[in-house]
Parts: structure tokens; sequence; C-alpha cells
């Protein structure tokens, strides 16, 4: 455990003789590669040798950009072992690649980056940001790191950057969120103190992940923990999982991982491919983690339902809360409850934002309990006028401590110690439980709806695809006007329209004005998964959502 002011560098190099093991899994003709901890640390210390040659050191930025591999993580360890700080940047898809560079411009321009490193694939992206920064091939720097002598490693002060995490903002004004290595050295402990120290043992603990490097789940949860600490791990590139989503129970079976992770979205995959009948064994997973998107009770009970048949103890899965701006845990539920429902009275809740329990289910709503903040960190709910809330009443979510970022990039510090996140909640007798996104939430007829609750209706017809629902509202002066959008491959639109809309309504009580069938892989989303709204709402403003149906809901739906 790190104490004190130490910093992960110190958890990193101490670990350095340790013989666990980091395996990136294959990607079509990639093959699998594995390299000790102590191996990669001595890679990266040749490496920083050749970065020190580029004029990288203290105070300096380096961009990442490339998929998930061994050498990526290298030099990772090799900026920081250089006193320098890092952004791992969003690999560029095959389709809107204009709109990808401005985005990855934005973010140049904004971090300052000394230098951007890019691994082969993404070969032209570099070459679009190479009028803006100096460039470098991250094999050409491997080649070289390979002749180097090792460099002496630069200890960073507590308070130095760490991380500079780019949020999931507009693509022409990206917000960073400067982490530091205090910051970072907090939240570790934090989230290793919540799960014990079993979870992290390099004899008994195996962590495996999907998760892109460039979201701070994947960055923080998914490497910094377990290779701070020596613990074997197993990483899959994000294109690997999504082109085949079997391939992450293929892992779990085959390294026998004890610990994984995902938003909600992937499990409601691994429901469908568990019930359609696999091969998998999940009996050695001991903390599977939900977290980066809201939790649909509904849907995560269906997958664990499915997942007990293949050995997982549903005590295994925990539900999670957390934002880049609090590096990244906030809130984790009790480890070995598995998803616990806050059931309360959906009219209270949506009329005037109380929260009562009610023991009737048809007429409740189902949240999912995020359990109690992680040591160190402090949670409040306040009313508009920023008083704290009582408890089970709705109001902003506030948070606080070591693991809380001072401000974002270049804008001034934060006064005071609370960070509103922008999302809606309230407190119950054993921790938090999440509404939504502020800005997200719809008005009609004196309530307020939340988006989630009519995606997780959406998401309960039979060939709308498990994370493909997005609902948003439009404002006609008297109220919202309900608009949800779903990927589907059902051929029938119609009638796939007209069943989301009548599941909406017996769920929500609320019509859609609109529902509209996109292909798969059309809604927007974030670079973890998480549905993008406000780009879906603008996109159908704009009329580009092309595979829209025009008309509206029949009403008799009502």
């Amino acid at each position: 455990m790190l104490l004190g002011m130490r910093t992960v560098i110190d958890a990193i190099t101490e670990q350095a003789g340790g013989a666990a093991t980091l395996t990136v899994a294959g990607l079509g003709a990639r093959p699998e590669a594995a390299v000790t901890w102590s191996g990669l640390h001595e890679r990266a210390k040749r490496m920083a040798s050749v970065l020190a040659a580029q004029g990288i050191g203290p105070s300096s930025r380096v961009g990442l950009l490339g998929d998930t591999s061994v050498e990526l993580v290298t030099a990772i360890q090799a900026v920081w072992l250089r006193g320098a700080a890092f952004t791992v940047l969003p690999v560029p898809t095959r389709s809107g690649r204009q709109a990808n560079l401005a985005h990855l411009l934005a973010i140049v321009a904004d971090a300052g980056f000394g230098l951007v490193i890019v691994d082969d694939g993404c070969a032209e992206a570099g070459e679009g940001l190479s009028e803006a920064v100096p460039v470098r091939r991250l094999g050409e720097l491997c080649e070289r790191a390979a002749a180097a002598a090792p460099a002496t490693p630069i200890r960073p002060a507590p308070g130095d950057l760490a991380v500079l995490q780019y949020t999931s903002g507009s693509t022409q004004n990206p917000r960073g969120v400067p982490v530091t290595h205090a910051n970072l050295a907090a939240n570790l402990d934090a989230i290793e103190a919540t799960l014990g120290p079993d979870a992290l043992d390099p004899a008994t603990g195996r962590w495996l992940s999907w998760l892109p490097l460039y979201h701070d789940m994947g960055l923080i949860g998914f490497l910094c923990l377990p290779m701070s600490r020596g613990c074997p791990l197993v990483l899959q590139s994000p294109m690997a999982f999504a082109l085949r989503p079997m391939s992450w129970l293929d892992l779990l079976t085959r390294h026998r991982a004890t610990s994984t992770g995902a938003p909600n979205f992937a499990y409601g995959l691994l429901a469908q491919l568990l019930e359609a009948g696999v091969s998998a064994d999940l009996s050695a997973v001991r903390y599977m983690f939900s977290g980066g998107e809201p939790i649909d009770a509904a849907m995560m009970g269906r997958f664990t339902a499915a997942a007990a048949a293949y050995g997982l103890d549903p005590g295994a899965v925990v539900a999670a809360y957390g934002l880049a701006e609090s590096t990244l845990a906030v809130s984790f539920s009790p480890i070995g409850r598995g998803i616990a429902v806050d059931e309360v009275d959906r009219d209270r809740l949506e009329r005037d934002g109380h929260a009562l329990e009610t023991g009737e289910p048809g007429g409740s709503a189902r949240l999912v309990r995020l359990g109690a903040a992680v040591p160190g960190t402090q949670i409040r709910i306040v009313d508009a006028t920023g008083s704290v809330a009582a408890a089970r009443t709705v109001g902003h979510i506030e948070v606080s401590g070591p693991s809380v970022v001072s401000g974002y990039w270049g804008e001034p510090a934060r006064p005071g110690g609370w960070l509103r996140t922008g999302d809606l909640g309230y407190l119950t007798e054993d921790g938090l439980v999440v509404c939504g996104r502020a800005k997200d939430v719809l008005f009609s007829a004196g309530r307020n709806i939340y988006p989630q609750d009519v995606e997780a209706a959406a998401l309960q017809v039979q060939g709308v695809r498990p994370g493909g629902a997005a609902a948003f509202g439009i404002s006609d002066g008297r109220g919202d006007r309900l608009v949800v959008a779903v990927e589907t491959r059902a051929t029938d639109s119609d009638a796939l329209r007209k069943a989301v809309a009548v599941a909406v309504v017996s769920q929500t009580g609320m019509a859609p004005a609109d529902v509209v069938t996109l292909r798969f892989g059309r809604l927007p989303k974030t670079s973890s998964g998480k549905l993008r709204r406000a780009e879906t709402r603008r996109r159908y403003l704009a009329g580009e959502l092309t595979e829209r149906r025009l008309a509206l809901v029949d009403r008799s739906v009502q």
C-alpha cells in the first residue's frame, strides 16, 4: 500500500523485482505478448533514456496514441520515470477521420505536449498531428531503447502532474483533468483498502480488462492499480471485444481471472451469450465491477442469473460510481453483497424528489445502490441553493477528498473543497444512489423523467441491442417531447418502434413523440461506451440520424 506522501513511481520501482506477468492478448495477425513486470520496468528505464534525448523531463507532457500493447504500457512507465506526465489519446475510428483528427488536434493544443508517440496502427493520425507537435513512432523508440543504457528514475513530488485525463466533452472543446501523483496514490490506496489486500496479492490475484487505456476506468483501475502492486494482469484491445464480445469470456476462462469489469452495456452482451449457451467458466472471478455508466438493475439481474450457471457467485458483482475528476473511484457497493436495489415510489421520486421505499413493484422505480464512499472521499447531496439535502432527497451529488482534482486544466483552481459532479442522486442508510445526469433530465406534466429509466424500458424489447438505446427531450414550450433512438438488426422497423413505445409508456407513463431505429454502432458514445445523449439530440435535430422515421408514434399506445 502507498502511504503518506509516496507516489505510484515508488510502488512501481519497489515491485521491479516481481515475477508476475503482464499479458496482452493477440488481435488479428498480432500474437499474444507477455512480459514480467520486472522485465517491463527494465525496458521502461531504457526507453526513459531515449525520451531524455527527445527533451522529455520534469514538467513535460507526452501524448500516447495507440492500441493496447506491451510497448504502450512500457511508454507509460517511461514517461513517468522521466518525471513527466502523459495523456493516452483516443484511438481514431475508421469512420469520421476528419472529426477524429480535429478532436486530437484540440487536445494537443490544450495540453501543450512536448511529444506525441504513435504506434503503427495510428500512423495516419500521427501524420495529421505532426504539423502541430513533434511526433515519434513507438516502434522506433522501442528499437532505440533496446540499445540504450537504463536511466535513473526521477522521483516526482506528490503535487506533480501524473496524468492529464481528457473527459468526453465536445469535439472542439475537450477539458483536461489534471491528476497529480498525490491524487493518483490516494485513489489507488482507497480502492485497495476497499477491496482488501487479497484482491491484489500477486500470488492469488489475476486481473483482466479490455477497457481502453484512454479512459479512467481502464487506465487507473485496470492498469495503474495492478501494475503498482505487481499483480498479474491480462489486457485485451477494446477493438477485440467490440468485434467479438465472446473473447472476454474466453480470456476469463483461460486465464482464471479473479478481477474484471466493464460498463453496464457490456454485461447485456454477455447475458445474451450466456443465455444462448456457450463454453465458459466464471468460477474464479471474485470481483466483477460494473461502472462507467448508469447501471440497469433488471439487466444486471438477468446477467447474474445467467452467469450463475457458469460458476459466477452473484456476490462477486460490485456496483461502482466514479468520475475522472475524482481520479476514478468514488464509491463501491459492499464487497460480497452483489447488486442491491433501492425500490422507491416512482411518483414521489419524479414529482417531488423524495425517494420513499415501497414494497409495491408495480409503481416503483428500481435504482442500484452504489455503496459508501471509498476511504478518504466524502459525498454529500445539495439542493439548488447549495444547502445539504435531507436523506433520501434528490439533489446534486458533490464529492471531496484527496483523490479529487483541484480544477480543470488551464482553468482557475476550484474554490472550496467540494466538486459538483453533474449527477443527481440521494443518500440512503448505506450509501449513494444515482438518478441521472442533471442536464439530461426531462420535464413533463410536473414530473422529472430520468432518461436511463426510458432507456431501460426500451432495452427490454426483443431486437434492441444491449446498451443501444438513448432517450432525450425536445422542448416545445409546455415541457419536453420524448425521443428514443435504438440500435437494432430487426427488419421490421415499424413493429420494433411500436414495441419500444409501448414498453416506455408502460414503464414510465410517458409516450415517445418519436422512436428512431439505427444500425449497430450508430449511436454516439464516449471512449468508454457511455451514451452521448446531447450529441444524439443534436444529430436528430440536424437530420443526421439518417435512418430516422419521421412519422410520430401512434398515440393509441397511451
